[in-house]
C-alpha cells in the first residue's frame, strides 16, 4: 500500500471516526437558558390564603439529554439578567450560545457556560432590534430580522402628557456581528410586518432563510436579502405549521402542525355566528418550500404540542424530531412520524424550564451549493487544482494538490499568521476552535485563500 492510499485510508479513518464521536456525543449537544424562580410565601388576610410571590429569577446556559430529561447546569454561576425569548442560536465551532437581553446580545461559552460577552445591538436605523436569527454553518454568519417601528407623538390635554403612539412598522433583513453587536442590512426587500418566533431557519446548502407569515412560507436570498420564494402554506381551515426545523440529513424542513377542528355556533347573547375550537390534533409534518404542500409524517394524533418558546431541532443521527412540551421533552421519528420518546425533565437544583433550546450538531460543516448570483460564480468552492479535507477539521487537515505546493501560510480570524510551511498536512490539534484562513501558492504562481473551520 503507498503513501496516497494510506493517507485515503487515515482521512476515512478520521471521518468515521468523527461521526462516532458526533453520535457517542449527541445526548450532550442540545443547549438551552435554564430558568430558576425565587419564590416567598405570604399570608394573605384578605383571602385568608397563603399566597405565592415572584421574588427574583435567575438563569444559566444548561444542556439537556433528550432520552432521560436530566437537565445539567453549565459553569457555577447564573446571572440575574433577562433574555428574549425571540431567538437564540449556536455558533457550533466556537462553541458560543447568543440570546438577546433587552436591546443588548448575551454571548455565552458553551464550554464554562460564562456569559464571555454582553454588546448593545446597534446598527443603520433607530427605533430597531435584531430577531428571529439563526446562524449559517456553511459561512459562519448570523442572520435575522430588523423589525423599525415608527411613532409619532402627541400631546394628551386631559393628563398634561406627551405620548408615542405606534404608526408602522417596516422589517428588513440582515446579519450580525455578535462581537461587537452592530448588525448590516442586506439589499434594500422589506417582509410582511408579521411572522411567527417559532418559525424560522436557515437552508446552509441553498443559502435561503425560511420563516413562517402565519399561513405562508418566505425564503430569502441569504446573497442578496431579497425574497427568494412566497407560498401559502397548504393547510385545512384552522391548521398552524410551527416549530420549524431543518434537517440537513434529508435536506427537509419539519414542523408539528396544529389542527385545530372549529364550529361555527349561534350566540344568542350577541346574536351572532362564532367560531368554537371543538378539539386540536398535533402531528410532525415537512412542507415542501417550492409548493407549499404539507406532508404529513405522523399517521394519527400524537397529542403533544411544541412550547414556542422551548425550541426544537433535529437529530441527524438517529434521524429524530425533539421538541418541548410542557414538563417533557419529545423525541418523534422523522420516518415513522411515532413518538420514540418522551420523558420528564430533571433538574439540579429547583430550576423549573428550559428555554430556546438549540442542537449544536445539525448541518455542522454544511457547505454552500447554490451560486451566488450577484458574483455569478459559487465562491463557497475551492479550485479545480486544491482540495481541502476535512473540513471543518480537528486533527490532521489534507491539502490535496494537483501543482506543487511552494508555501502555505496559515492565518487567524484576525490575519495573524500562526503557522507556514510546504507540505500536504497541517496538525489542527493544537489550534483554538475557530475561523481560520489557508494561503497556498504553487510553482505556477497559482495563489488562493481558502476558510477553515476548526472545531
Amino acid at each position: 500500500m503507498n503513501s496516497s492510499e494510506l493517507a485515503k485510508m487515515k482521512v476515512y479513518f478520521i471521518y468515521i471516526l468523527f461521526s462516532l464521536i458526533l453520535i457517542e456525543n449527541t445526548r450532550c449537544q442540545n443547549f438551552g437558558i435554564v430558568r430558576k424562580n425565587f419564590i416567598s410565601y405570604n399570608f394573605d388576610p384578605i383571602s385568608n390564603t397563603t399566597v405565592e410571590v415572584l421574588d427574583s429569577s435567575t438563569i444559566r446556559l444548561g444542556s439537556i439529554d433528550p432520552y432521560t430529561g436530566i437537565v445539567t447546569n453549565l459553569g457555577k454561576k447564573a446571572y440575574s439578567i433577562g433574555i428574549n425569548l425571540n431567538s437564540a442560536t449556536i455558533n457550533p465551532y466556537l462553541n458560543q450560545y447568543y440570546i438577546g437581553s433587552g436591546p443588548n446580545l448575551l454571548t455565552f461559552d458553551i464550554n464554562t457556560g460564562n456569559i464571555i460577552n454582553n454588546v448593545p445591538v446597534t446598527g443603520a436605523f433607530t427605533n430597531a432590534n435584531f430577531q428571529n436569527y439563526r446562524f449559517n454553518p456553511s459561512d459562519s454568519t448570523i442572520y435575522g430580522m430588523v423589525p423599525q417601528n415608527f411613532y409619532s407623538t402627541y400631546f394628551d390635554s386631559l393628563s398634561l402628557t406627551t405620548y408615542e403612539v405606534l404608526d408602522s412598522s417596516k422589517i428588513r433583513f440582515g446579519s450580525l456581528n455578535p462581537v461587537d453587536g452592530t448588525y448590516s442590512i442586506i439589499g434594500n426587500a422589506s417582509f410582511d410586518n408579521l411572522y411567527t418566533l417559532a418559525g424560522n431557519s436557515i437552508d446552509p446548502y441553498q443559502m435561503i432563510y425560511y420563516y413562517s407569515a402565519v399561513n405562508k412560507l418566505v425564503g430569502i436570498d441569504l446573497y442578496t436579502g431579497a425574497k427568494f420564494k412566497t407560498i401559502p402554506i397548504k393547510l385545512p381551515r384552522g391548521g398552524i405549521f410551527e416549530n420549524i426545523a431543518y434537517s440537513c440529513a434529508d435536506t427537509s424542513i419539519y414542523g408539528l402542525t396544529r389542527q385545530n377542528y372549529i364550529s361555527t355556533v349561534f350566540d344568542s347573547l350577541f346574536m351572532g355566528y362564532v367560531d368554537v375550537i371543538d378539539s386540536t390534533t398535533f402531528k410532525l409534518t415537512r412542507i415542501n418550500p417550492k409548493t407549499g404542500e404539507i406532508r404529513l409524517i405522523s399517521p394519527y394524533n400524537i397529542k403533544v404540542g411544541g412550547n414556542l418558546t422551548g425550541g426544537a431541532y433535529v437529530d441527524p443521527n438517529s434521524m429524530t424530531y425533539f421538541f418541548n412540551f410542557a414538563d417533557k421533552i419529545v423525541g418523534v421519528s422523522m420516518f415513522t412520524g411515532l413518538i420514540t420518546s418522551s420523558v420528564r425533565k430533571q433538574y439540579e437544583s429547583g430550576e423549573i424550564a428550559i428555554d430556546m433550546m438549540r442542537s449544536a450538531q445539525n448541518c455542522l460543516g454544511a457547505p454552500k451549493l447554490r451560486f451566488n448570483p450577484i458574483l455569478k460564480t459559487n465562491n463557497s468552492s475551492s479550485p479545480n487544482w486544491l482540495k481541502l479535507h476535512p473540513n471543518p477539521v480537528n486533527n490532521e487537515l489534507y491539502i490535496t494538490c494537483a501543482e506543487v505546493i511552494t508555501d502555505f501560510e496559515l492565518m487567524d480570524s484576525f490575519g495573524r499568521i500562526v503557522f507556514a510551511g510546504d507540505q500536504k498536512q497541517i496538525d489542527m490539534l493544537p489550534f483554538s476552535s475557530g475561523i481560520y484562513y489557508l494561503r497556498v501558492k504553487t510553482s505556477t504562481g497559482s495563489s488562493v485563500v481558502e476558510k477553515i473551520i476548526k472545531y
